[in-house]
């Protein structure tokens, strides 16, 4: 019954994240926005446009058709890009370890690998 559990789940869809963060630069169109969100179709954009706008993290400029972020949407928008950064600075390093097997864990941490001696 929280609210804060609707609006992390509006936000953490596939498309939301994406969607805030095409409007950092500033207002754009419906179609603008589509354009700049690659492989998202019109229902739903119209459907993530919904849902960002009904929690307060766009506004539609109903005057000239235009989407803009509000303060806290700006917020998310540009932490959004931080995530994204992190990411793709960890790209190469995941997609490698992905391909030789390598989970990553360094066996001299002392810790027993889950399956391993004692499970």
């Amino acid at each position: 019954a929280c609210p804060s559990r609707k609006l992390l789940n509006d936000v953490t869809r596939r498309w939301s994240i994406l969607v805030l963060a095409s409007l950092l630069d500033g207002s754009l169109r419906f179609g603008q926005i589509r354009e700049r969100v690659d492989g998202i179709s019109d229902r739903m954009l119209s459907a993530t446009l919904g849902a960002l706008a009904e929690d307060r993290l766009i506004v539609k400029d109903d005057a000239d058709g235009t989407y803009a972020l509000t303060e806290p949407g700006r917020q998310l928008a540009r932490q959004s890009l931080e995530l994204f950064d992190s990411l793709y600075l960890a790209l190469d390093e995941i997609v490698n370890a992905q391909q030789t097997g390598d989970d990553g864990a360094d066996s001299s941490d002392g810790v027993a690998a889950p399956g391993g001696a004692g499970s």
